[in-house]
């Protein structure tokens, strides 16, 4: 019988940097499969008590009609156009934390990540709401936009902070036809360990 003389610690190594080629495959895969809706802070409409219905605002009525076509498990990312704009952004939320705490709108905690320009990283799992036919997708994305009642459901309650300010945003969706419930949150980490947002907890 040949017997290989490797030391451990190649061996770890190897072992390592193929696990690390295939986490960047990973990533790199998803960044292919993108799909991105590009709205403005600005076009974000009234609250009105929350009688406005965002599905059909002007500016949100086909993005809306794009996500709730997504019915399997997806990962999405609230992008800018360059870091600093990200920066800008999120430093807004933090100084209005105190405000949004206050009217009982929770958001994504603060991290440490910097120089980047992706501002939230997030998933979703595959379904469809039986009470409205809603995307489980399309129905989160209503909750970082502000537009749920319920503020204790956390997002970014964009409509909330930062309403009417001239920011361009891309939300950027993948859908995740195969992937089991499983993986969601592994593949969550792979993305916000490239894309550092912001914000949120990964």
């Amino acid at each position: 019988m040949k017997v290989y003389n490797i030391k451990p610690n190649t061996m770890t190594n190897e072992i390592t940097e193929e696990i690390d080629q295939k986490l960047e495959n990973i990533y790199t895969y998803i960044l292919t499969k993108k799909n991105t809706y590009k709205f403005n802070l600005s076009h974000l409409p009234e609250i009105n008590d929350y009688t406005t219905n965002i599905l059909e605002a002007i500016h949100f009525d086909e993005i809306f009609k794009e996500l709730n076509k997504k019915t399997h498990n997806c990962i999405y990312w609230f992008e800018l156009k360059d870091e600093q704009k990200c920066l800008e952004l999120n430093t807004l939320l933090d100084n209005n934390r105190e405000k949004l705490s206050d009217q009982y709108r929770v958001i994504p905690p603060k991290n440490k990540n910097q120089d980047s320009n992706v501002l939230y990283v997030g998933i979703r799992r595959g379904g469809v709401r039986k009470r409205d036919q809603l995307s489980n997708l399309s129905g989160r994305i209503v909750q970082h936009l502000g537009y749920y009642e319920r503020g204790s459901t956390q997002g970014l309650q964009l409509v909330h902070w930062c309403k009417g300010l001239d920011f361009d945003i891309n939300l950027n969706v993948v859908e995740l036809e195969n992937l089991p419930n499983d993986y969601l949150n592994v593949v969550e980490k792979i993305l916000s360990y490239h894309l550092k947002p912001l914000c949120g907890r990964h």
